[in-house]
């Protein structure tokens, strides 16, 4: 598994660095190019549990945070995960002074996502898949037929659910 604290860690560790400051060296001024990768070589990379979101960048008004990231994917999806992440950290970062920042995949974050050779549709992961089946437990049993449903989350209190395929009553387990 990978050990890294900031993005330009990992970076490093999937060889992407040179090549992504490359690349938005081609995109900006020189200054400012330098300045805004330092700031994303410097960003803390945190470590996900999540099973469905395989990355996310947060950020509180113009200040960047953090990038999440799911590090039980494989190699080809992480590197994958993190020129999405990176693409949004562009575009939030690029966007002009004054404005919100609104439409996280719009125009502007598939312009960075392209230039910095990223994909904008994410493979299923074998691993991904396995750690979700791994996670997911019982939550309800149908009345009628025996059924056991399975969720990462338990059903949400005050609602009765219904079984889909029989009609029966699920009634959540304690």
């Amino acid at each position: 598994m990978l050990t890294c604290s900031c993005v330009g860690d990992l970076l490093r560790q999937l060889d992407l660095h040179d090549q992504l400051y490359e690349q938005v060296k081609n995109e900006l001024d020189d200054e400012e190019a330098r300045l805004l990768f330092a700031a994303l070589t410097r960003l803390p990379l945190k470590s996900s549990r999540a099973v469905t979101r395989l990355g996310s960048y947060s950020f509180k008004g113009t200040r960047p945070l953090a990038i999440r990231l799911q590090f039980a994917q494989e190699e080809a999806s992480l590197r994958q995960t993190l020129l999405h992440e990176i693409a949004h950290f562009l575009d939030h970062q690029t966007t002009a002074p004054g404005q919100t920042y609104r439409n996280p995949h719009g125009r502007n974050w598939q312009h960075w996502l392209r230039q910095i050779g990223g994909q904008s549709r994410a493979e299923n992961s074998p691993a991904m898949q396995s750690l979700y089946q791994q996670r997911l437990k019982p939550v309800a049993r149908c009345k009628e037929c025996g059924f056991l449903l399975k969720r990462l989350r338990r059903l949400p209190r005050g609602r009765r659910w219904v079984h889909v395929r029989c009609g029966g009553l699920l009634v959540p387990l304690d």
